[in-house]
């Protein structure tokens, strides 16, 4: 009979091993629906973990930064997903969380474009609106290895090899897709919302070596609410209209030439003087 003690001090008693999601639904059903993620004597937990002894427990919603982390999480795993389901035979690697967004590095042969980013992004939609119930697997290391490789996923199987032999494994699911991940996520792809914008691609080395193959990296960003995310888009806008390369080039500021490639050439109009920089 588990006693849980919450951040206020008071206890709540469970005649069995409860859930997060219970705990929830037990201090109120607004704070049910608004629940993302739990903290077990500060270890953060998805909603479904189930608790069997004392502990402390924290709920948090999209308004903490447990929460908006999560689905910063979530989101990666839903790029990752409409990535693979539009383009199959792509590779997954690694899919971070970063400050106000995240990535997630792909193998594949074609270079991603800007009108795949679209289309990514309508697939992550899709996803969203599927539904996809989220559920967390643990794996024997070797059958994880084996897995992967059969798949054809190298890259996974290559990270999962770098865990001690004597731990398991966590798999998380979004339906049938599925990924290596410590988690935790949402309880399904529909938590997430649809306030996330893709931003760019861009290159990076497999574990950060240059003697290592080149992987496509995607990022994004991701909020709780649309205002939220409009209000971010706008900051990045009005920061590269400040951006001194993109003002300098079109104040005729700095330039470059054929003939001297590497050379910066800075143009000092008044004193008919232009200064090379190397």
């Amino acid at each position: 009979m588990p006693t849980i003690t919450l951040p206020d001090g008071n206890n709540l008693n469970f005649p069995k091993k409860v859930t997060g999601a219970e705990i929830a639904e037990k201090i109120s059903k607004s704070l049910a629906k608004q629940a993302m993620v739990i903290s077990v004597d500060g270890e953060l937990k998805d909603l479904d973990h189930l608790i069997e002894k004392d502990c402390s427990v924290k709920i948090f919603t999209s308004k903490n930064p447990e929460g908006l982390e999560t689905i910063r999480h979530d989101t990666a795993h839903i790029l990752a997903m409409a990535v693979q389901e539009l383009f199959p035979g792509t590779q997954v690697t690694i899919g971070p969380v970063i400050e106000n967004g995240f990535y997630y590095d792909f193998a594949r042969k074609e270079s991603f474009t800007e009108e795949d980013l679209v289309k990514i992004e309508n697939k992550m939609r899709e996803i969203v609106d599927r539904d996809e119930i989220t559920k967390r697997e643990v794996w024997e290391r070797n059958k994880a290895i084996d897995h992967f490789k059969k798949k054809g996923e190298i890259y996974k199987s290559e990270l999962i090899k770098a865990i001690p032999e004597n731990e398991d494994v966590s798999i998380y699911f979004h339906g049938d897709w599925h990924d290596l991940c410590r988690g935790p996520h949402l309880s399904s792809t529909g938590k997430i919302g649809k306030y996330f914008k893709l931003t760019k691609v861009s290159g990076a080395y497999w574990r950060g070596d240059s003697k290592n193959e080149m992987l496509q990296r995607i990022y994004g960003t991701s909020w709780a609410t649309q205002k939220d995310l409009d209000e971010h888009l706008k900051r990045i806008e009005e920061a590269e209209k400040r951006d001194h390369r993109k003002l300098g080039r079109e104040m005729d500021l700095f330039h470059f030439r054929e003939e001297s490639p590497g050379s910066v050439f800075l143009a000092r109009k008044r004193l008919g003087v232009i200064s090379k920089f190397n």
